[in-house]
């Protein structure tokens, strides 16, 4: 009969080697100038904010942009909405998601 799970003896726990163990992690911040010419040339689709890791809020202004242009005859000012939106987040935002400084 075996012995339970408890006594049986264990191996060794094997540890990855240290260039493994960092592989996935982000070791630098991300940059404020990225964030910048994302918001200003692609900001109305929310790109900057998906790049900074706030996805909701980058998911709001992909989804806004996208029901505005079914509905552009009707509303073409909402084009400006929408990217005064974002001009407004590349001036105030400085930090993302994680709480990490822009570099």
């Amino acid at each position: 009969m075996a012995p339970p799970p408890a006594l049986r003896p264990q191996a060794p726990a094997v540890q990855a080697p240290a260039q493994l163990v960092n592989y996935y992690q982000q070791d630098r911040p991300k940059t404020r100038v990225v964030f910048v010419l994302l918001g200003v040339f692609l900001g109305i689709f929310g790109v900057h904010n998906f790049y900074a890791g706030y996805t909701k809020k980058g998911a709001m202004q992909l989804v806004a942009t996208v029901l505005i242009a079914f509905y552009a005859e009707i509303a073409a000012w909402l084009w400006a909405v929408v990217w005064l939106w974002a001009i407004v987040e590349i001036c105030l935002i400085n930090r993302d998601a994680d709480g990490t400084q822009f570099v």
